[in-house]
């Protein structure tokens, strides 16, 4: 699971960053006046070591004696105290005068054997763990006749200079870091003043406009900026509600318009259905019409058999015979008649009244299909419906019936060419909380530009032949609002259409 990570704000950010660099101007400063320090306990040392090492060689020059050499040692170190050991060796290493009598005579070892150029000295740090205590090393050159032949160390107490530099140091942090607390503070309390708390203010306004609540008039004494952006906010106030009232009417012109064309498509298709209805129903009808009258003409045939007294008891026979076709004919017609109003009429309400009832999805599949019959004559199409007998739907009946009709003309208009012969199928999946209905057709497809806008609305492929843009947007409408449902379309070009819908299965209420 990712980790949420909180970001910075605006004031934290600021104080963040002029604190960093305040520190490291501080770090800066401390370690040049560190440096500088350095440069002059060591100049320090040089000038200590510089005085004994010209006495020492002005003696030794002079008088070409170690036992000089070995007097003006002892005198060093009894009159100071912080040298604590001096030494003079060749550039063998040999040692030829110490304070230490011991080592007089004595070689060093090649690494401890430091020969400094003329008018050099060579000022080093001894490690801690040789010495109770901080020390250095100061080593000059030691001359005659102009030659270095030797040199002189001197090892000396340097406990003060590193305490001073320890303090000086301590000092220098200590008042970086309460600069830059102090500065931080400072700088977090001004930022919240001018900056953070007029831009609170403006975001508290912004919260209660969008929640529709009256707001004062801000006025801020922070920077020009601020105070810009505080007039402009208030202008956007003044003039928000004008804006919303125009952008209420457009919205409201949309939707009337866009009701207004729904309804048209719904009478529109009221229209056809009753086209149909007229079309199928005559037939029936026409049967029905043409048997009476036949049997009418049989009727009076017999009639005057019967007053001539001319009728046989085989004219008799006849005359039943034919009553009895009649009547067969013209029953099962009107039959037939009757079963296709109610078929008809059921669909016809349900497309002008959305009412929500349990219905035979099969059954009324068929009848939708029925309703189109007389379209789909003028065509070479074959319709195919592949549903399970049982299968009980508790939604608005309307609904589909519009989705289902808007489907089939939407692949008579566009999929196939005039008579081209295809087929058109529903197969209806049934799951255990839903179904899903398959729509296809083997008609020319639709590239991947046509396929990206089929449920726009107002867009369409035939604008020069009356069409509105309107069908598909209406269906998947319907599909996701009316029945709760979602719809997808895939589709290629030359391998028809596919249209997958899937809308919830619902009990009747009481149930």
């Amino acid at each position: 699971m990712p980790v949420m990570t909180k970001k910075l704000s605006l004031q934290q950010r600021i104080v963040l960053l002029v604190t960093s660099v305040t520190v490291v101007m501080l770090s800066t400063m401390m370690a040049f006046d560190t440096f500088s320090l350095n440069q002059s306990i060591r100049q320090a040392y040089v000038s200590q070591i510089s005085g004994m090492t010209i006495a020492i060689n002005g003696r030794y020059e002079e008088s070409r004696s170690i036992s000089d050499v070995q007097q003006i040692f002892d005198y060093i170190h009894f009159k100071n105290n912080r040298v604590l050991a001096m030494k003079l060796y060749n550039k063998q290493g040999v040692i030829l005068a110490s304070s230490k009598r011991a080592e007089v005579g004595k070689t060093l070892k090649s690494y401890k054997v430091l020969i400094p150029g003329l008018d050099q000295t060579i000022v080093d740090r001894l490690p801690m763990e040789e010495n109770d205590k901080p020390v250095v090393r100061l080593t000059a050159p030691l001359q005659e006749d102009g030659a270095v032949v030797g040199a002189v160390e001197v090892i000396f107490d340097s406990s003060e200079e590193t305490a001073l530099l320890k303090n000086r140091t301590t000092l220098i942090f200590i008042v970086g870091i309460s600069v830059a607390v102090i500065l931080s503070i400072l700088l977090w309390l001004i930022l919240h003043r001018i900056v953070i708390g007029p831009l609170k203010r403006l975001r508290e306004a912004a919260v209660i406009v969008k929640q529709g609540g009256e707001l004062p008039k801000l006025e801020f004494k922070a920077s020009p900026e601020i105070e810009d952006v505080s007039d402009a906010f208030n202008d956007m106030v003044n003039n928000l509600e004008d804006r919303y009232q125009e952008l209420q009417d457009v919205l409201n012109t949309l939707q009337r318009t866009q009701d207004k064309l729904i309804q048209s498509e719904k009478m529109g298709a009221l229209g056809g259905l009753v086209a149909g209805v007229s079309h199928e129903i005559n037939t029936p009808i026409g049967i029905g019409v043409t048997a009476v009258s036949y049997l009418d003409q049989k009727t009076k045939q017999f009639q005057t058999l019967f007053e001539t007294g001319k009728m046989k008891k085989s004219d008799l026979e006849l005359f039943m015979s034919v009553v009895q076709e009649t009547n067969a004919m013209v029953q099962s017609n009107l039959e037939r008649a009757s079963s296709l109003v109610r078929s008809f009429k059921q669909i016809s309400v349900d497309q002008s009244v959305e009412v929500k009832r349990s219905f035979q999805t099969k059954e009324y599949l068929e009848g939708i299909i029925l309703s189109l019959k007389p379209t789909l004559k003028k065509t070479k199409l074959r319709v195919h419906v592949d549903c399970d007998d049982s299968l009980i739907l508790y939604t608005y009946p309307g609904a589909l019936s519009q989705i289902i009709t808007n489907l089939v003309m939407n692949s008579l208009n566009h999929a196939y060419a005039p008579d081209e012969e295809g087929n058109l199928s529903l197969r209806v999946i049934d799951h255990e909380d839903r179904i899903t209905l398959a729509y296809t057709d083997d008609g020319k497809g639709m590239n991947q530009e046509v396929l990206e806008q089929i449920f726009d609305p107002f867009f369409t492929t035939s604008r020069g032949k009356g069409g509105t843009g309107l069908g598909m947007n209406i269906v998947y409408n319907l599909v996701t609002q009316t029945l709760g449902g979602t719809i997808s379309c895939s589709s290629a070009l030359g391998k028809g259409s596919l249209f997958e819908i899937e809308i919830p299965k619902e009990e009747e209420e009481g149930q």
